[in-house]
Order: C-alpha cells, then sequence, then structure tokens
C-alpha cells in the first residue's frame, strides 16, 4: 500500500513539474525584411506547432514524391516543386523569415529560402542535404546533397543542376575541374536557352553562366570536408526538423 501511494505521489509529482515547465513562456523570433523580432510564446504551443510542421513535411514530401523512388529522380522532382510552387518575392513584399514551413505556407521566398526549403524536403526525403550561400566573394546561395556516396549541388531558385558527361549529377570534385554541363530543370535540357530565369537577368549566353558558376565551384569544400563537418555545422536548418534530430541539435549545443 505505501508503495502504491509513493507511486501515485511521484507520477502526480510528475504531472505537476511537466505541466508548470510546460507552461512557461520562451522565446520565438521572426525576421521580417532581415529585421528580427521577439516575441514570447508558451513551451507547450511551441512544441505543438513543431510537431505539426513535422508531419506537414513528412506529409508533402510524400505527396511531392509518390511516383518515385530513385533518389536521382526525387532530387530532380522536389526541386522542380519548389521551383515551380514557390515565387520570387515582388519588389514592395515583405520578406519573412521564421521557420522553413512559413516558406510553403507564403509560397513566396528569396534566393536563400529557395534552398532552404529544398535542404529540408531532401532530408525528410532521407537524402542528405543542406544549403550555404557565401563562396568566396560570391553570395549564391546553393543546395547540397549526398547521393550514392557523391555530394552535387543545385540551384532550385534559378531552375538548374548541373551534370558530367555522363549525364549523372556532377560531384563537388567534377564542379571544381570544370567537367560538368547546365541543364535546364524545366526542359532537362543541357545548354538552356531563354527559358531559363538566370539568362534572362543575369548573363547573355551560357559560357557566361558556366564561367560565373566556376567561380562558385572553385570555392566550394570539398566532399571530403563535408563528411568530416559536424552535420548542425554545415548550413541551413534542414537537419534539425525532425523530432529525433532536434533533440540531438539541443544536446548538440549544450556540449
Amino acid at each position: 500500500m505505501k508503495k502504491f501511494l509513493f507511486l501515485s505521489f511521484l507520477f502526480f509529482m510528475l504531472i505537476f513539474f511537466a505541466f508548470i515547465l510546460l507552461t512557461k513562456e520562451t522565446t520565438r523570433r521572426i525576421g521580417i525584411n532581415y529585421n528580427v523580432f521577439e516575441y514570447k510564446i508558451p513551451i507547450y504551443l511551441k512544441i505543438n506547432d513543431f510537431i505539426n510542421r513535422h508531419y506537414n513535411y513528412s506529409y508533402l514530401t510524400k505527396q511531392i514524391n509518390k511516383e518515385f523512388n530513385n533518389k536521382d529522380n526525387i532530387v530532380i522532382n522536389t526541386t522542380k516543386w519548389v521551383h515551380q510552387n514557390i515565387k520570387k518575392i515582388p519588389d514592395g513584399v515583405d520578406v519573412v523569415d521564421h521557420h522553413p514551413f512559413t516558406i510553403v505556407q507564403r509560397r513566396l521566398g528569396v534566393h536563400s529560402q529557395f534552398n532552404d526549403i529544398l535542404s529540408v524536403f531532401l532530408v525528410y526525403e532521407n537524402i542528405d542535404s543542406f544549403f550555404k550561400r557565401d563562396f568566396g566573394s560570391i553570395n549564391h546561395p546553393l543546395t547540397f546533397f549526398k547521393i550514392n556516396n557523391k555530394w552535387s549541388v543545385i540551384d532550385p531558385y534559378y531552375g538548374v543542376y548541373f551534370v558530367n558527361e555522363d549525364k549523372t549529377f556532377a560531384s563537388l570534385e567534377e564542379l571544381k575541374k570544370s567537367n560538368w554541363n547546365i541543364v535546364n530543370l524545366n526542359s532537362q535540357k543541357i545548354n538552356p536557352s531563354n527559358n531559363s530565369d538566370l539568362f534572362l537577368e543575369k548573363f547573355k549566353n551560357y559560357e557566361d553562366v558556366k564561367k560565373y558558376y566556376m567561380k562558385i565551384f572553385n570555392n566550394i569544400e570539398s566532399s571530403k570536408q563535408i563528411d568530416n563537418t559536424n552535420i548542425f555545422d554545415r548550413g541551413g536548418r534542414s537537419y534539425t526538423q525532425k523530432p529525433l534530430s532536434r533533440l540531438k541539435f539541443e544536446i548538440y549545443n549544450l556540449l
């Protein structure tokens, strides 16, 4: 009887302290036009929002790729979905940076946000992925992903990716050696013409585009350097959206 009373008391105390903890307020941040604002929110509500986003990511990525099993096709198809469904933010419209799913909810994003949401989607498809934006003196976000033990990159904002002589994704090492060509995501043709936003906005011809990307690729890390970098230090928020990964991330920050 005493043991039962003790366990009942212990259970009650655990519920009580859990209630106190979950109703405490924590800070949430939101960026609007690159200015960061803070506001208070109960911990239980923050956890609830996080879990809801997790299930939304899982459901949406399954729907996007329900007809695909091959990882190469999943990368192309997911990138195509982002490129076609997320619109570039027009002049006069606020840039909002809250959590990655905000990009999907608004269907609007700046260059880095296209890569942010794509890298999250790919991780939910069990493909290692993250994004970076600074390459030497060039600020141009790109999504990194790993298939068949090979790191490659893709550019969802401009809708292009990079292939080698075998017409497969060019590795980082091949990109550094200029052993690659550009493929338009929409037409999936090498040497894209005016149906690529990149040509319309910045460059006169295909060779100019190649030279521009070559400057970026000269400053990217090697595959070995990426593999030797902790996933939480690679870039972006792709590795912190799943519950178990977020827990690992919080523990990693405490160490």
